[in-house]
């Protein structure tokens, strides 16, 4: 693979913000590129699980030799099998927590997408901010560094701090994505509230933050929101993991 580095790195969230946008952007228009990341991560899968297979191939071995060996060395080698033992409980809690990461950054990816900027833009609405337009500009051309030092000159504007919000995402930058959207929701009447309800429950779901992730889906799916039947979708597959 001609990506392996950027693939590998792009997995355990290593990439720059520079590299994560540029490698997202062609993520979404390379296919090849795309099934090389799903390979790589099953990949990573298959060799957790033999890792867990190699480990409980010696404590097999270990409990074979058990009674032998306890003729002349007594306790102690109980002691061991039991610490042995317990290396592989904590080894198996480690693996059952990154394959929850694993599955939750593959939920993540199935249900985001970008939002488009051509909304804004094509509004129709003469009294669009300059610095809000030229925003929307920059982050449809996927610069999201420059969109969103434009989105900072227009702060009590929703629509700014929702495509900020979005600009941060691609970054990489969840926290301050999940900032903007509560930004929004605190105004609790405005045009961009499903929206930013969507994005906020997905960059919990990014962080792992689950608990919040699912509050917010299920205000969602209870509402006549448009990310209504796709919030019910990703609470059922959260649930049945």
């Amino acid at each position: 693979m001609e990506n392996l580095e950027k693939i590998e790195k792009y997995l355990k969230g290593e990439l720059d913000d520079d590299d994560l946008w540029e490698f997202k952007k062609s993520l979404h228009n390379d296919p090849q590129l795309a099934l090389e990341v799903e390979a790589m991560r099953d990949m990573d899968v298959l060799q957790s699980q033999s890792l867990k297979i190699d480990v409980m191939d010696k404590l097999q071995a270990i409990h074979a030799r058990k009674n032998r060996a306890q003729r002349f060395l007594g306790l102690p080698v109980r002691n061991a099998v039991a610490a042995a033992l317990l290396i592989l409980a904590t080894i198996g809690g480690g693996l059952l927590l990154t394959q929850q990461g694993r599955h939750n950054q593959q939920l993540f990816e199935q249900y985001y997408s970008l939002e488009s900027g051509a909304f804004g833009l094509r509004s129709g609405n003469t009294t669009l901010e300059k610095s809000l337009e030229q925003g929307l500009q920059f982050y449809e051309l996927g610069d999201y560094k420059s969109a969103i030092s434009l989105f900072d000159l227009s702060p009590d504007n929703l629509m700014a701090r929702l495509y900020k919000g979005i600009s941060y995402m691609e970054l990489g930058q969840f926290d301050k994505a999940s900032n903007e959207f509560s930004v929004i929701l605190s105004d609790n009447d405005n045009l961009f509230l499903d929206q930013a309800r969507w994005y906020l429950a997905l960059s919990y779901l990014k962080t792992g933050n689950i608990a919040d992730a699912k509050s917010h889906l299920a205000v969602i799916a209870s509402d006549r929101s448009v990310y209504k039947t796709r919030a019910q979708k990703l609470i059922n597959e959260l649930e049945n993991k």
